[in-house]
């Protein structure tokens, strides 16, 4: 049976966007880039051997490019970064969408899903990146910006080029398909107060789930079986859990069904 550990649920499919501080994010890059000229290492270069940095696909202006002989890797280095690391996974949310990154040292990296492109042409696992933004819990970190450290590209958060509002989640919901997993606990994903609402298992599948319908206690290792609703993409599979159990024949529901429609007859007779 389950029992209830954790409260209030926070979204990771809804993010501000900041367009006066991605503007100026992106000219504070430019400005560095122009104030380093450095001549080329002398000897024992670096294992990465960085290209100029590149604004991801929809980025507001272009950077400058960096001088000739200069070592873009030591001008990123002077930029203000809250993590650096290796990219470990590509995060994605239910709908498919790219919302953040896995680091090697299991720091999870938020960005916003109408980025997911930008996200996807800029970074890969194995890849070395550094992140500007600003730490959320100790393992989680929101990121204004994503440096690429292997390759040179960046990609910033930024508002959707269009304007356009996003389908309200009863039209988006069409989208998901009817999924079903099991695997291992790898890492317990958690909200900004603490709250445990996903979990990472050993097959690269992503739970999600609202913490309050949390009534199972979760540790890496734990072997789960989780169905819901969804994507499957070449990186694995992403849900919203409707039902959840430490096996397929043992898993029960994570929500009271919906109550029957009032038909017109009894409403009249005031029975519903």
């Amino acid at each position: 049976m389950l029992t209830s550990s954790v409260c209030t649920r926070s979204s990771h499919l809804a993010r501000g966007s900041r367009p006066l501080r991605a503007a100026l994010l992106v000219t504070t890059l430019s400005m560095t880039l122009q104030a380093f000229a450095l001549p080329p290492l002398a000897a024992n270069p670096s294992p990465l051997t960085p290209a100029p940095l590149n604004l991801g696909p929809g980025a507001s202006a272009p950077l400058a490019p960096a001088p000739a002989g200069a070592l873009d890797l030591q001008a990123t280095a002077a930029l203000p970064a809250v993590a650096e690391a290796t990219v470990k996974s590509i995060l994605f949310n239910p709908y498919g969408e790219a919302d953040g990154l896995r680091l090697a040292n299991d720091v999870i990296v938020k960005f916003p899903p109408h980025r997911s492109q930008a996200l996807l042409g800029a970074v890969q696992p194995g890849q070395h990146v550094r992140i500007l933004g600003h730490a959320e819990t100790p393992a989680i970190i929101k990121a204004d910006a994503i440096i690429n450290v292997t390759t040179g590209n960046i990609v910033v958060d930024q508002p959707p080029a269009n304007n356009l509002p996003l389908l309200p989640p009863h039209l988006r919901a069409q989208s998901l398909q009817p999924l079903q997993v099991e695997g291992k606990v790898d890492l317990i994903l958690n909200g900004p107060r603490g709250e445990v609402d996903g979990v990472i298992l050993d097959n690269q599948s992503i739970v999600h789930f609202p913490p309050e319908s949390l009534s199972m206690p979760l540790r890496p290792g734990l072997r789960i079986a989780v169905a819901g609703l969804g994507t499957k993409t070449a990186n694995g599979v992403s849900l919203e859990a409707i039902r959840m159990g430490s096996s397929a024949a043992r898993m029960q529901p994570l929500y009271a069904p919906a109550a029957p429609a009032c038909q017109p007859a009894a409403a009249v007779a005031g029975q519903c």
